[in-house]
C-alpha cells in the first residue's frame, strides 16, 4: 500500500481552505454568481462610488466651491452697481424718495446678484470639473476618450473585486481579532435550533457559522459568511425565542441576499478616495489652529465627496435592503418577534449625531416606518406599542430656598 505523498496534501488542504473561505449561501449556482449578484445589488451606492473615486468628483467639488465664491462676489458687485444705476436713471428727479429707492435697489440688487452669481458659479464650476477633462480628451480622439473611460471602469471594478475577495477570505480572522468568538455549548444549545428552524422556514438548506460578541449593546450582524449576536441582545430580551428568531431571520435574509458582499465591493471601488479621506481625518485630528485650518482647506473636496456623495447613495441602498430583510422575518412567521425588537429600539441603529446623519447617512430606516412596513393587513397597531412601554423621564428635585 503506497503512503500518501506530502505534496498531494498541500493542494487538498488549499482547496478545502478556499472552499471554506468562499462558502456561499444556498441558491447560487457557483461562487462567481454569488459574488456578481452581491456586487451589483446596491446600484445606487455603486454609481456614487464610481463617480466619486474615478470620474473627477473631488475636482468638480473643488471647482464648484471656487465658482461659488467667485460668482457670488462678482454677482454682488454687478448687482449693486446695476441697482444703483437703475435707481439713478429712474428716480433722480425725486428728492427724498429717490435717495431711499436708490439705497434699497443698491442693497437688493447686490443680494440678488450674489445669489444668482453664486448659484451659476457653483453649477458652472462643478460641471466644468466633471465633464471638461473628458470632453477635452474626446475632442482630440473619440476613441482615446472611450478607451480611457472603459479603462477607468475596468480598474475600478478590479479594485472593488480584489477588495471584496480579500474581505471575504480574511473575514473569520478579522471578526475574531475584533472580539467575536465561537458560541459556548449553552449558547449553541439555545441559538442553534432557532437558527436551524429559521433557515428551514425560509427554505435555506444551510446556515452560516454563528459567532458571539461579548458586547452589552443589543445588536446582531450578518457578514458575508457569518452571523453574529451580542450578549446584550440576549440579555435585553431575557433569552426569549420570538425576538431572537425574528432577528435571526432578518440577518439570514441579509446573508442570503449577499448584502455584505455589496458593502465590500462599494468600499473597494471607492477605496482610493476612502484612503485619502481617512488620511485627511487623521490630519484634522492631530493638528490645531492654523495648521488645522490649512489642512481643512486642502482636503475639503475629498471630505465633501465622501460625506455628501458616496455615503448618502450607499446608505440609500442599504435602507432598501433593511426593508427587504424585515420581510424575511415576516415570511418565516416571526413578524411578532421582529416587531418586539423594532418597537424596543425606536432610536437610530446607527447612532446618528445630527439630522443629516440620521436622515441621509443612516443605513437603517426609522424603526416606526419599518414597523409600519411589516404590519399584518387588517390588524390595528395603536400607540403606545405594547412591546415598548414608556420609560418615565428621570426628574431631579431641587429647591430654590436658601439653606440655613
Amino acid at each position: 500500500m503506497t503512503a500518501p505523498q506530502a505534496g498531494s496534501e498541500v493542494p487538498d488542504r488549499l482547496k478545502t481552505g478556499l472552499r471554506r473561505a468562499f462558502s456561499r449561501p444556498p441558491g447560487y449556482r457557483n461562487v462567481f454568481v454569488w459574488l456578481v449578484t452581491g456586487m451589483l445589488r446596491n446600484r445606487r451606492g455603486l454609481v456614487g462610488a464610481l463617480l466619486a473615486a474615478w470620474f473627477n468628483l473631488p475636482l468638480a467639488v473643488l471647482l464648484g466651491g471656487i465658482g461659488l465664491v467667485v460668482g457670488g462676489v462678482a454677482g454682488y458687485i454687478g448687482g449693486a452697481i446695476g441697482g444703483n444705476s437703475t435707481a439713478d436713471s429712474w428716480f433722480s428727479d425725486v428728492p427724498v424718495l429717490g435717495s431711499m429707492l436708490s439705497s434699497a435697489l443698491l442693497q437688493s440688487g447686490g443680494i440678488l446678484g450674489l445669489l444668482v452669481g453664486a448659484g451659476a458659479g457653483a453649477l458652472g464650476g462643478f460641471l466644468f470639473g466633471l465633464l471638461v477633462p473628458w470632453i477635452a480628451v474626446a475632442a482630440v480622439s473619440p476613441f482615446e476618450g472611450l478607451g480611457r473611460f472603459l479603462a477607468q471602469l475596468v480598474v475600478a471594478f478590479l479594485c472593488g473585486a480584489l477588495y471584496t475577495l480579500y474581505g471575504i477570505a480574511t473575514e473569520s480572522w478579522t471578526l475574531r481579532i475584533s472580539g467575536a468568538r465561537k458560541p459556548s455549548r449553552r449558547e449553541t444549545a439555545l441559538i442553534g435550533p432557532i437558527l436551524e428552524d429559521c433557515a428551514n422556514r425560509m427554505g435555506l438548506t444551510s446556515t452560516p457559522p454563528l459567532l458571539m460578541l461579548d458586547d452589552r449593546e443589543p445588536n446582531a450582524y450578518a457578514a458575508t459568511r457569518h452571523i453574529m449576536v451580542t450578549k446584550g441582545f440576549l440579555d435585553e430580551f431575557d433569552y426569549a425565542r420570538e425576538p431572537l428568531a425574528g432577528v435571526l431571520c432578518h440577518e439570514l435574509t441579509h446573508w442570503r441576499n449577499a448584502d455584505a458582499v455589496s458593502s465590500h465591493f462599494i468600499r473597494g471601488v471607492a477605496l482610493p478616495l476612502y484612503i485619502t479621506y481617512n488620511i485627511c481625518s487623521w490630519l484634522l485630528q492631530i493638528t490645531r489652529g492654523t495648521a488645522q485650518f490649512i489642512v481643512m482647506m486642502m482636503t475639503w473636496p475629498v471630505t465633501v465627496s465622501i460625506k455628501y456623495g458616496v455615503m448618502p447613495m450607499q446608505a440609500s441602498g442599504s435602507r432598501a435592503a433593511e426593508y427587504l430583510a424585515d420581510q424575511g422575518a415576516v415570511y418565516a412567521g416571526y413578524r411578532d418577534g421582529l416587531r418586539q425588537v423594532l418597537a424596543r429600539f425606536r432610536g437610530s441603529f446607527d447612532g446618528a449625531r445630527n439630522g443629516w446623519e440620521e436622515s441621509v447617512l443612516s443605513t437603517h430606516p426609522p424603526s416606526e416606518l419599518r414597523l409600519e412596513a411589516i404590519e399584518e393587513p387588517g390588524v390595528e397597531y395603536p400607540l403606545p406599542d405594547a412591546d415598548n412601554p414608556a420609560v418615565p423621564m428621570p426628574v431631579i428635585v431641587t429647591s430654590s430656598l436658601a439653606r440655613d
